[in-house]
């Protein structure tokens, strides 16, 4: 090889591994690489979805009945608990659905469960988002039992925004996650400070965030195919 061949060589690799480093800078998605945990986290998001359009639906439908039976938790502690154990219940479900998920997902990719959250899912890691779940809902329910309902709101709202600033379960970019966070914490913000304890808002808070979520796996899931099918 010629010393005018070396020095092309040099070049050619130079290039792909600048390349590789742009490709690598631009991968911000929040999105995991591997096409299982893409569509793990469609199905997931996607029942997430679909039980808050219910529950947008039904609020709207029912002139707000949700709310005021929250709100009626500050003269009835009963109410209080029985809402609270039926949160609890929800989220018990969902959570037991995403391992379930994530779990398969893992046994088709090969991988063991372990090794397959620490690449794909790094918020279930070590149960961190089961820990970080138990501590939101902890104040959650100290607000309701000592009858201040119309705080709940605007805690679910900045719960959001937290999930969106720390850039948990939803799939996006890290600067995408960061502005509809900020806006979520000023719902959160603007809900306190006006009294509004309307769940609508957090609702539409979350299932506008989910949606984006969604069209970043769809997105990703679609790249994936392109490229599979190239090869």
């Amino acid at each position: 090889m010629t010393s005018k061949d070396t020095i092309q060589s040099a070049v050619n690799d130079l290039t792909v591994i600048r390349r590789a480093i742009e490709k690598a800078g631009n991968q911000d998605t929040g999105v995991p690489p591997n096409a299982f945990a893409v569509d793990a986290g469609l199905l997931f998001q996607g029942i997430c979805l679909l039980i808050t359009a219910a529950l947008i639906v039904f609020e709207l439908v029912s002139s707000g009945s949700m709310t005021s039976i929250m709100m009626m938790s500050a003269n009835n502690t009963e109410f209080g608990l029985l809402g609270l154990m039926q949160v609890a219940m929800v989220m018990v479900t969902l959570l037991m659905c995403l391992y379930f998920i994530v779990w398969r997902a893992s046994r088709h990719s090969g991988q063991s469960f372990q090794d397959y959250i620490i690449r794909n899912f790094q918020y279930l890691r070590n149960l961190s988002l089961i820990s970080d779940l138990l501590t939101k809902l902890i104040p959650l329910s100290l607000v309701v039992l000592a009858g201040h309902p119309e705080w709940v709101a605007p805690l679910l709202s900045l719960y959001i925004a937290d999930y969106l600033v720390q850039g948990r379960f939803f799939s996006m970019s890290a600067r995408v996650s960061l502005v509809l966070g900020i806006l979520a914490l000023g719902s959160a913000i603007g809900q306190y400070l006006l009294h509004s304890a309307n769940l609508l808002w957090p609702l539409l808070l979350f299932a506008g965030a989910t949606v984006v979520s969604l069209l970043y796996l769809v997105r990703e899931r679609l790249a994936q195919s392109a490229a599979y099918q190239e090869a």
